[in-house]
């Protein structure tokens, strides 16, 4: 079974008989170093190779790991994914089917969706055609806020980022020179629309009528049941190969660097 963590250990008691008792006395703090280093590289091992097993990993991907180090009195040093997030999603809970496989973790927006009942609790939101991707791939934040506030799916924290009747009649007017558009969402599928969020754009005297026709819509997300991921990311055998490679390195350096010589 794979893990969101991996524990770079050594033992020390085969340097009890090789060294005096000035030299063993420094042994953890030297050990402490020697990990910390190897777990670091680790770590940098693991960013390198992520854009072989993921296509255009965004910053936040890429930077969603961490080093727990190691200290004299605890010979261990951690590398793992970042548990949790300021904002945004903690790597945990999107990475870890990546490594482990399984179905996916509930995103924010579907929560949202799920509380406001336009999507069921067995379904999740994926990219459609009509949906505008950043350049990582992902639906553009911009959009997402936009079909959030649009269908008032923001909750008592977050109500007045829900759109106004208002707004929602200016959007489907549109700018002069630019054609105006609609959000709605289908929980059950409408002939051959799956259920989904729709993008509809206006075309003039339409817009009136626009929550009654379907004619030119193009999913933004549509509703699927539960994704499941086969495992594709080796975290543990990147982590371990890199410790393989570098620990008798690092704790040759360690001993050198603190005797000179």
């Amino acid at each position: 079974m794979a893990s969101s963590t991996f524990s770079v250990r050594v033992d020390t008691t085969k340097f009890d008989s090789a060294v005096d008792d000035h030299v063993r006395n420094r042994v953890p703090r030297i050990m402490a170093k020697a990990l910390n280093a190897t777990a670091r590289e680790a770590q940098a091992a693991l960013k390198t190779a992520m854009p072989q097993y993921f296509d255009r990993p965004t910053p936040w991907t890429l930077n969603s790991t961490r080093v727990v180090t190691a200290s004299p009195t605890k010979l261990v040093a951690t590398v793992g994914f970042k548990d949790e997030a300021f904002k945004g999603t903690p790597a945990t809970k999107y990475l870890l089917p990546q490594v482990e496989g399984g179905g996916r973790n509930v995103k924010r927006m579907e929560s949202a969706l799920r509380r406001i009942g336009l999507l069921r609790s067995n379904e999740f939101a994926v990219p459609g055609r009509g949906a505008k991707l950043d350049a990582y791939g992902n639906v553009a934040r911009s959009q997402i806020v936009q079909v959030m506030s649009y269908l008032q799916a923001f909750g008592e924290q977050g109500y007045r980022a829900n759109m106004t009747q208002k707004r929602r009649d200016a959007l489907a007017r549109g700018r002069k020179g630019s054609r105006g558009f609609s959000y709605f969402a289908l929980v059950n599928r409408e002939g051959k629309l799956p259920p989904g969020i729709y993008l509809r754009t206006h075309y003039g005297a339409d817009s009136r009528l626009a929550h009654l026709q379907y004619g030119g819509a193009k999913p933004v997300f549509v509703f699927t049941r539960a994704p499941q991921y086969r495992p594709r990311f080796p975290f543990e055998q990147l982590v371990a190969d890199s410790v393989n490679a570098t620990m008798s390195v690092n704790i040759a350096g360690a001993f050198q660097l603190a005797y000179g010589g």
